[in-house]
């Protein structure tokens, strides 16, 4: 469970600077050079400790399989935050953690148990009231705002993505196995993205250096996300890291509580207990 919390503190950073930084740089570009980031990043653990990385070979198909639907789940998701508002997309993006958990008891067999279930239920419930101003959301949801179809998107393709990454995690090792996800992703995104520069028109703007470095900080805070996710799943229960994990819009709420003024609503407060509450029969299962 600790490292599930690791990962979400790292993926809350890297909502918030994500939600900021692609309404400068554009989606695809901020994803791209945060993901690049990682893969350079996870490089240089591949190398420095010798991993060997032909245990690969069994896995190579699931590999591009993580790629693709990693690459997808971070462009919608980047994409949501740079159209729609935070307080719609955030709390949907914990969902994620319960198409990992249905994955994790059905194609690993893993059980939780009842009161492990019970809290997995009650923390991703609490993170999404905790997350988000329920009028907004409910407003938002009736108006169909702007980024929602995307949210939902990328909420169920991160759920698989990050289930398959734990799974190679488990049969690689957490170095190897992220490693081949961040440069599958990188492959992945970078097809995209040159696709998309060669039908844009006019030409996308030169990228300014104040926020290069902003998608590099996004891609810093995701790669602790990653790490300890990716390192927690090899040595325990998927479905418990997942679930721990979730709680990471609680960080970009945080944020905005000190950085940016806003003020907690009366659903927020609650769901900040049951997030308490949850993890808590997390930590006693």
């Amino acid at each position: 469970m600790i490292y599930g919390l690791a990962a979400a503190l790292g993926w809350g950073l890297a909502d918030f600077g994500g939600a900021v930084v692609s309404r400068r740089l554009g989606s695809v570009r901020t994803v791209l050079v945060s993901q690049a980031c990682t893969a350079v990043a996870m490089s240089g653990f591949l190398l420095a400790g010798r991993h060997r990385v032909g245990v690969l070979a069994p896995l190579l198909g699931w590999v591009v399989v993580n790629g693709a639907v990693g690459a997808a789940a971070y462009a919608s998701h980047y994409r949501a935050l740079q159209l729609g508002p935070v307080a719609v997309v955030s709390p949907i993006g914990a969902v994620y953690a319960l198409v990992g958990l249905v994955l994790a008891v059905v194609l690993l067999g893993e059980r939780p148990g009842t009161l492990a279930i019970a809290g997995a239920l009650v923390t991703v419930f609490g993170v999404m009231l905790a997350s988000a101003d329920l009028r907004r959301v409910l407003e938002g949801t009736h108006e169909r705002a702007p980024g929602l179809p995307l949210a939902v998107l990328s909420a169920f393709l991160f759920g698989v993505a990050g289930f398959i990454l734990a799974w190679l995690s488990k049969e690689a090792g957490w170095v190897v196995g992220l490693w081949s996800s961040r440069v599958a992703q990188v492959v992945a995104l970078g097809a995209v993205g040159l696709m998309l520069a060669r039908r844009s028109s006019p030409p996308p703007e030169p990228v300014r250096a104040s926020a290069l470095l902003g998608a590099l900080a996004v891609g810093l805070a995701d790669l602790l996300g990653v790490i300890t996710y990716s390192a927690g799943a090899e040595r325990g229960f998927v479905s418990i890291v997942v679930v721990a994990s979730s709680v990471f819009p609680l960080i970009a709420v945080a944020l905005s509580v000190l950085l940016l003024g806003e003020r907690p609503v009366a659903n927020q407060y609650v769901g900040v207990g049951l997030v308490v509450v949850g993890l808590m029969l997390l930590g006693f299962a």
